[in-house]
Order: C-alpha cells, then sequence, then structure tokens
C-alpha cells in the first residue's frame, strides 16, 4: 500500500497556508509507517502530478472557499466530489 498525505498552500498569505502547516506538524508529532508519505507540495501545483501518481490513497491538506460553510470548517471530500467543487480553478 501507498499513501501520500500532501500539505499544499502559500506560507505568506496566512490562513492560505494551512495544508502546508498540517504536513509539518504531523512530520514533528507523528512517526509514520513506511508506506506512508508525507509531502509540502506548497505552491507547485501542477508540478505534483508525479508525486500523486500511482497511490492507493492521496490525502490532500488545503484551504478552500466554500460558499456553503462558515470558514474553518473542515471539509471531506471522496472521489466525484472533488472536481465538482473546483469548477473555476485548481492552485
Amino acid at each position: 500500500m501507498r499513501i501520500l498525505v500532501l500539505g499544499v498552500g502559500n506560507i505568506l498569505l496566512t490562513d492560505e497556508a494551512i495544508g502546508v502547516r498540517i504536513v509539518e506538524a504531523l512530520e514533528q508529532r507523528y512517526t509514520l509507517p513506511d508506506f506512508v508519505e508525507i509531502l509540502d507540495g506548497g505552491t507547485a501545483g501542477m508540478e505534483l502530478l508525479g508525486d500523486m501518481a500511482n497511490r492507493d490513497h492521496l490525502i490532500i491538506a488545503d484551504a478552500i472557499v466554500s460558499k456553503k460553510n462558515a470558514p474553518g470548517t473542515i471539509m471531506v471530500l471522496r472521489d466525484d466530489e472533488v472536481p465538482a467543487l473546483f469548477t473555476n480553478k485548481i492552485s
């Protein structure tokens, strides 16, 4: 099994950095099994496609804007729910 936990975001833009801060905290606080890889993707965007390929599971931590939820709400999106949320742009 191969799992990638990917944190994305811009550390210069306060709450936009949440994904990066999450993976930093995971690395500092936990010893994860060898089949789990932690990656700070920063603002790399499409350059991360190779890192995401051939994974059994992909967990992405990122900040998103949602008209349905208050700021700070944790959202879990699975499978077909992901592309439906990103109709305008993917960063």
